[in-house]
């Protein structure tokens, strides 16, 4: 029973550990782009299986008391509150983390360069603008990948009904 309380590993050392896996996977998820996480293919389900797996370890050092589990998920908590705060404090900070949305259509057009930057194929973006209800590319003003990978669109009709409501707003207050 007291070996489940006792670490095997350094405390300093399972922070760091937990620390380091976090940065850098967080890097990694930055590097792979908003494009993946927008929808969770079977691979992509696998792939993140198969690094969890890969991973648990490193986390611990081999360490199997319940004290060492309990302080690297504190560590990862502790983590994300930390980057959370540091996002809603700092520009900088939340660039680095989350990236700015990126306009992919604009004008009925799509923008190669953006979707090359994401690796997004014409094919996946039509199907993520059919998710949306927008039959086809020409009918969207302006889309953008949000950071979290969803597709945001403003189509030729909602821009021109919510033009048109404003103007009937602004004549009821004349």
């Amino acid at each position: 029973m007291s070996e489940l309380f006792t670490l095997q590993t350094p405390l300093l050392e399972l922070i760091l550990r937990a620390a380091v896996i976090y940065f850098f996977l967080l890097l990694v998820m930055r590097l792979i782009g908003r494009h993946e996480f927008g929808q969770l293919t079977p691979f992509d389900l696998i792939l993140l299986l198969i690094i969890s797996e890969s991973i648990a370890e490193a986390f611990t050092a081999g360490d199997s008391s319940l004290l060492a589990a309990l302080v690297s998920a504190s560590t990862l908590l502790a983590l994300s509150v930390l980057v959370s705060i540091g996002q809603y404090k700092s520009q900088r900070i939340r660039k680095i983390v989350s990236p700015e949305a990126l306009k992919v259509i604009e004008d009925g057009k799509i923008i190669e360069k953006s979707l090359r930057r994401e690796l997004m194929t014409h094919d996946d973006l039509r199907e993520r603008l059919r998710a949306l209800g927008i039959a086809s590319i020409e009918e969207v003003r302006i889309a953008y990948i949000e950071s979290d990978g969803d597709i945001s669109a403003l189509t030729y009709r909602e821009t021109d009904r919510s033009r048109a409501a404003a103007v009937e707003e602004r004549k009821k207050t004349e």
